[in-house]
């Protein structure tokens, strides 16, 4: 666990003359600002923590989209049939690419006027045609019957057309690749979103360190930062405390409550 305390200076109570509010905004819109006006070297941990942060948020971002680009291109090359110009799908897409071996047929008989849907129950087309066939035909129907255009238009909304039909067969690992790649891209996407809640707690911590210096109350702060064993791996957390004075609490953000932020880390 690394620990770092933001102890309050002893000359703090001497700045206390410009008046709490204006180094508590300061801090509050950039850490360490008040704390520089307050001629503290404290300010140096808030900046540092500051820049530290947005870096590493730039970096997860940056990975989190440069792998996303690696399961799209891999999606394309190995499992998806090629039909026309490539069009990338949504994120939901390739989760269910990664999930379905197959994604049978949208038209099924493409020779025939009208729309054939796909009836094979083990393809992901054939699955939303059985589904809608049960919501709107009681299991069964053909053209003509009562509800048929609703099943019809279900499935059209829901099935994937020719340009996003993919087949797997024979390559289970390519599947489960994919699903890697995806379940990579989610991890550094979601540390980044992490990395913005630790952002806003050092604002907050910031802030309250500024405001109490300026009242010429001793305030240690402290961001703990801990591994901790998460269902998709490794992960950790930040937590941040403020003790206020002798009859203060330490930790009061404890795991799972709001002064507590943490993520995966995806190693």
């Amino acid at each position: 666990m690394l620990v770092v305390v933001v102890p309050v200076d002893a000359g703090s109570q001497e700045i206390a003359s410009t008046g709490p509010a204006s180094h508590t905004l300061m801090s509050l819109a950039l850490p360490g600002l008040g704390q520089h006006q307050q001629r503290r070297s404290t300010k140096w941990i808030f900046a540092g923590l500051e820049v530290a942060a947005w870096a590493m948020y730039v970096e997860r971002r940056s990975a989190g989209a440069a792998l996303r680009n690696d399961y799209r291109d891999f999606a394309w090359q190995e499992g998806r049939l090629h039909a026309g110009t490539r069009v990338d799908g949504n994120f939901d897409y390739y989760e269910t690419l990664s999930k379905w071996n197959r994604s049978g047929a949208f038209d099924r008989d493409a020779g025939q006027s009208g729309l054939q849907p796909e009836e094979a129950p083990e393809t992901f087309n054939g699955t939303i045609w059985l589904r809608a066939q049960g919501i709107f035909l009681g299991g069964g129907g053909q053209l003509g019957d009562p509800g048929f255009a609703q099943a019809l238009a279900y499935y059209e909304e829901r099935a994937y057309q020719t340009g996003f039909l993919w087949d797997w067969s024979g390559s289970t690992a390519g599947r489960e690749r994919l699903a890697e790649l995806i379940s990579d891209s989610d991890s550094r996407f979601r540390q980044a979103t992490t990395v913005v809640g630790v952002v806003i707690a050092n604002h907050l911590v910031s802030a309250v360190d500024a405001f109490l210096a300026s009242r010429g109350i001793a305030s240690p702060a402290s961001i703990d930062f801990a591994p901790r064993r998460e269902f998709a791996g490794l992960g950790w957390s930040a937590r941040l405390s403020v003790r206020f004075g002798l009859g203060g609490c330490r930790g009061c953000g404890g795991a799972g409550t709001p002064g507590d932020f943490g993520g995966p880390s995806g190693e």
